[in-house]
């Protein structure tokens, strides 16, 4: 019985130490840069007219690792309402170890029809007066990683990276004296999935208390890696 539970313990600590220590990282999704023109939200009409413009860099952190992507899209979201989803026009790339990828002025432009209730409608007047947007970007990756100390390999054909910006409006007087945006660093919880994935399938064979302990020492490891 005691071996029994020394093993459990053992498993335990040394997974998620081990995976902090030897598994390719996460690449690294960074808004940069975003420049909002217009935003305007017409009541009569529910329409939202919107001119923003992104700069993102991607960055592969691991130095004997490849990260390869696939079709990328961006879905822009305010209060909780979708109002532009773009695929971006480019081709699959890979990125070699310790490796930056920059794109430029990536437009989202255009009119939605959205419905808002008197909240959301009284938070965007309120944000409007200030001069800056609570607006949530969120990337759909495709990511495959290949490499590391022990060759390994995970993939997710649609992976979501989340962004929650605070873009000030170019035109407004108040948000060019008093705001300017922050470089803001996405949410990205790829190798975390994948580890709560494997961490549940062995769940016959350590039981389901020790499967829930594990799972909170995988997220303790992944906050402190960051």
């Amino acid at each position: 019985m005691w071996r029994g539970i020394r093993l459990q313990l053992c498993l335990l600590l040394a997974y998620p130490i081990l995976w902090f220590i030897f598994c390719p990282k996460d690449p690294k999704f960074i808004i940069t840069d975003a420049s909002l023109t217009q935003f305007n939200f017409t009541n009569h009409n529910k329409t939202l007219d919107y001119n923003l413009a992104l700069n993102i860099t991607i960055t592969n952190p691991n130095r004997k690792a490849a990260i390869f992507y696939g079709k990328i899209q961006v879905a822009s979201t305010y209060r909780n309402k979708v109002f532009s989803i773009v695929t971006l026009p480019f081709e699959p790339f890979g990125q070699c170890g310790k490796n930056r990828t920059i794109s430029h002025h990536i437009p989202l432009k255009g009119s939605k029809s959205l419905v808002f209730g008197e909240r959301e409608i009284s938070q965007f007047n309120s944000e409007t007066v200030a001069g800056v947007y609570s607006i949530d970007v969120r990337l759909y990756v495709g990511i495959r990683v290949f490499g590391g100390y022990f060759k390994t390999r995970h993939s997710n054909p649609s992976h979501k990276i989340d962004c929650k910006l605070k873009v000030p409006l170019q035109s407004s007087e108040t948000s060019t004296n008093r705001f300017t945006f922050k470089t803001t660093k996405c949410r990205n919880d790829i190798s975390l999935q994948t580890l709560k994935q494997r961490a549940e399938s062995v769940q016959f064979f350590l039981g389901d208390s020790t499967v829930q302990v594990l799972l909170v020492c995988i997220y303790i490891f992944a906050a402190v890696r960051g």
